[in-house]
Parts: C-alpha cells; sequence; structure tokens
C-alpha cells in the first residue's frame, strides 16, 4: 500500500514539475527530462517507470480531461434530460480539481493542438445529439453552430485558466448549461 501512495505521490510531483517548467518555457521543446526529474526531487528511473518520455506527461494530461469530457457527454445522451448542468458540474468539478496544473498548462502556448484536438471531439458529441432542436437541419450551418458553441465553450474555460477573465468556472458551468438548454427548447 506504501508502494502504491508513493506512485501516486511520484506522478503527482512529475506532473506538477512538468506543468510548471511548461508555463515557464512555453514551448514543450524546451523542457527536458532532466529538468523534471530536478525540479520534481526524483531519480531518472522513477520517472521512467511512469512515462517513456515528455510526450506521455502532455497525453496522460490531454487522456484525462477528454475522458472526464466523453464520459460526461455519454451520461447525457443516455440520460435524455434537458438538463445539461449535472454533467457540466462534473465536467467543472474534474477541472476544480486539478485546476493550479491546468492553469499552468493552458498559460503556455503548447495546448493549441489539444485544444482543436478537443474542439473535434466535442463537435462530434454535439452534433450527435439530436435534442439540441435549435440547431439548423442543414449540415452546413449546422456545424457552423457547433462550431460557434464549441469554440465559445472551449475558449472560455482557457481564458478562465489563463486569467484572462473574472468569473469563476462554476459561473462558467452556468453559462455554458443555459445557452445548452436554451437549444434544448
Amino acid at each position: 500500500m506504501a508502494e502504491y501512495r508513493n506512485s501516486i505521490r511520484s506522478k503527482k510531483m512529475i506532473r506538477e514539475a512538468f506543468a510548471e517548467l511548461l508555463k515557464e518555457k512555453e514551448d514543450l521543446n524546451k523542457i527536458t527530462v532532466k529538468e523534471i526529474i530536478d525540479r520534481a526531487d526524483i531519480s531518472k528511473s522513477t520517472f521512467y517507470s511512469h512515462y517513456d518520455d515528455i510526450y506521455n506527461v502532455v497525453e496522460e494530461f490531454e487522456s484525462e480531461i477528454v475522458s472526464v469530457i466523453i464520459k460526461a457527454t455519454n451520461e447525457y445522451i443516455i440520460s435524455h434530460k434537458d438538463d445539461f448542468l449535472p454533467y457540466i458540474d462534473k465536467i467543472i468539478a474534474t477541472l476544480k480539481e486539478n485546476e493550479s496544473l491546468y492553469k499552468m498548462i493552458l498559460s503556455s502556448h503548447f495546448p493549441i493542438h489539444f485544444i482543436e484536438k478537443l474542439k473535434r471531439i466535442c463537435n462530434q458529441y454535439i452534433n450527435k445529439d439530436i435534442n439540441l432542436k435549435a440547431l439548423s437541419e442543414e449540415p452546413n450551418k449546422r456545424m457552423a453552430q457547433i462550431d460557434f458553441i464549441t469554440n465559445g465553450t472551449i475558449n472560455l474555460v482557457v481564458d478562465y485558466f489563463r486569467g484572462s477573465i473574472n468569473i469563476t468556472l462554476d459561473e462558467i458551468g452556468i453559462l455554458i448549461n443555459d445557452i445548452i438548454s436554451r437549444l434544448i427548447k
């Protein structure tokens, strides 16, 4: 059990060190494993027991965020409820759990590719949602509307993590829910 706790602690230290370095350097390619090891105060073997390279650390952050969004969206689609807020709340709660890490990562220049990937995933799910009655039936207009919703939502969250807006994650969740619930009706 102590070994498991040490493993969790080591991964957390690696992730935090990586996020700090990414915020400082603003470029993934300028970060080395040695810098992460030194910052996290761990051995090289400890790093490599958890990750193959720096890109695996990045992939873990990306996968974590994407899986939370997909899980919440799937739960919403299965339930067919008109209230999206419980699912948005799940996403916001997860973002809040690692808020300081996400702030460091999203304040760098790195996440451009990840943000685009996230937008594509969200667009696919929104396009499948037949409950969004206010969206156009014409495919090109519908995709433009979905892009508008997705880009606005994701950019709002990114702006929050970058510190360029002065509302809370909870308020962002309420805004998103309000917009989506208007589209459902």
